[in-house]
């Protein structure tokens, strides 16, 4: 018996037409992700990322139940960047020419158009994937120091956790002057690297702060100042 044959519309199989609207939605709210991001910082409120996707928010929090889950979407590769910045620093024969560019080209990074400030200074804790990212960035930042201070190359009492509050200072000064003065960060980092050169170094009046306390001042609220001037909340 031969096949029947219809010459009437195929059917469209729901579950189809669902997946393609729902791959549509991920990836509208992963763009608008990016841009506001960028823009108005990593905290920036997800009622916004949603009206900008045009989804519901019920939408949104399907596809990303938390603040957290999105970032694990978007800053995986930004972070693989500045893993890839530092390794392309200890690559370098010259220990100072190593800690220059790293430390510009991360500032950059942060900085210009479409980069996320304070990428390197928000605590990921929920999201092991971008942690551990961060622990191998961190790792790697410990060796370019350390060899730059083994060389003489910079003032032999700077440490990493110095370059934390470099890149929080960094971020501040790009973030209020990205819309005037969109390169005034530079001049910022500028000053900071003649700042620790061993020929510039004065004894300092306090000692460095411990690890401790570097993890504790990044849990305060005001190390995230974007969501607290927008209005921002955070999940």
């Amino acid at each position: 018996m031969e096949n029947a044959v219809s010459d009437g519309p195929v059917p469209r199989r729901p579950g189809r037409a669902e997946r393609s609207d729902s791959i549509r939605n991920r990836d509208k709210i992963l763009v608008a992700a990016r841009a506001l991001f960028a823009a108005d910082g990593l905290n920036a409120p997800m009622d916004r990322i949603a009206a900008a996707a045009e989804v519901g928010p019920g939408t949104l929090y399907r596809h990303f139940p938390s603040r957290v889950r999105l970032w694990e979407a978007v800053l995986e590769e930004p972070l693989l960047a500045q893993l890839e910045l530092v390794d392309q620093a200890l690559a370098r024969a010259d220990a100072w020419a190593g800690v220059e560019e790293y430390v510009l080209a991360t500032c950059a990074l942060e900085a210009e158009s479409g980069g996320y400030l304070n990428l390197m200074t928000t605590r990921f804790d929920d999201a092991p994937a971008l942690r551990e990212i961060r622990g191998r960035i961190q790792r790697r930042i410990e060796e370019l120091i350390d060899r730059a201070r083994a060389e003489g190359a910079i003032r032999p009492d700077f440490t990493v956790d110095d370059l934390i509050f470099i890149a929080l200072s960094n971020s501040r000064v790009a973030e209020a002057t990205r819309a005037i003065a969109p390169r005034a960060w530079r001049r910022n980092a500028e000053l900071f690297l003649d700042g620790i050169r061993p020929e510039c170094a004065r004894p300092l009046t306090e000692p460095p702060m411990t690890p401790a306390q570097v993890a504790r001042t990044m849990m305060r609220p005001a190390a995230q100042p974007s969501a607290v001037r927008r209005g921002g909340r955070t999940e």
